[in-house]
């Protein structure tokens, strides 16, 4: 079973190490799964509008610009065509956004193994309760050097909202904070190391440990 170093507020090694979850810290890594979750998450973060207008929404184009023979030219049906200045644009942007949505399983499989592979690499570290009276990122900064995480990509994982905590960490550059179970595969994946509080531990455990149920069948234990 993978172990995390168990550090203090301030930065410091405690001593002792917390063993991580089987369940999610040491599954086989899937990295279809992981690829399909990027992917999903990137196209849902995308906010493109643009519209172009087709042949049916220009203006005018009612009428055959000439008559179809006799003229020497080549024929012609409308203006609207693609290939008249004013015409429609063929196959461009429609303004409507496309969401991906992937099964619970995929995304827990994804997020089990981003993470199994962060504590294959010895890249997950524990961290009591990062609790500070008021907001202070020199604070939070000095721990994370004590830590060895300064100038890394670090992923602080919470157990809780404190809004005090999120302001000492969130103008750290590199460092993203979330609060468990609320990150994605996309979060860790972009982390080169995975700071989670003690208590944040049992909360992912719990959250991603098993497998969603499938329905009235498997809370029921199968179908009668």
């Amino acid at each position: 079973m993978a172990q995390a170093t168990v550090y203090t507020t301030k930065g410091e090694a405690t001593g002792r190490s917390v063993p991580l979850p089987e369940s999610v810290f040491g599954v086989q890594v899937n990295s279809s799964a992981v690829h399909a979750a990027v992917l999903s998450y990137q196209a849902n973060q995308s906010k493109a509008r643009a519209k172009t207008l087709g042949r049916t929404d220009v203006r005018g184009g009612g009428r055959k610009p000439w008559r179809q023979k006799g003229t020497g030219r080549a024929r012609q049906g409308s203006r609207s065509a693609p290939h008249w200045r004013g015409g429609g644009v063929v196959f461009g942007p429609n303004g409507r956004l496309t969401r991906r949505r992937l099964p619970k399983r995929i995304k827990r499989l994804a997020i089990c193994s981003v993470l199994s592979a962060r504590a294959g690499e010895e890249q997950v570290a524990a961290v009591e309760p990062l609790t500070v009276g008021e907001p202070s990122t020199s604070e939070m900064a000095k721990a994370l050097e004590a830590m060895g995480l300064s100038g890394r990509k670090v992923i602080v994982i919470m157990a809780e909202q404190r809004p005090s905590t999120y302001k000492s960490l969130r103008n750290l550059q590199g460092v993203e904070v979330r609060v468990a179970p609320s990150f994605c595969a996309h979060d860790l994946l972009n982390a080169e190391t995975v700071l989670v509080e003690e208590p944040a531990i049992e909360v992912i455990e719990r959250t991603f440990g098993s497998p969603p149920n499938r329905g009235r069948g498997a809370r029921e234990g199968g179908d009668e």
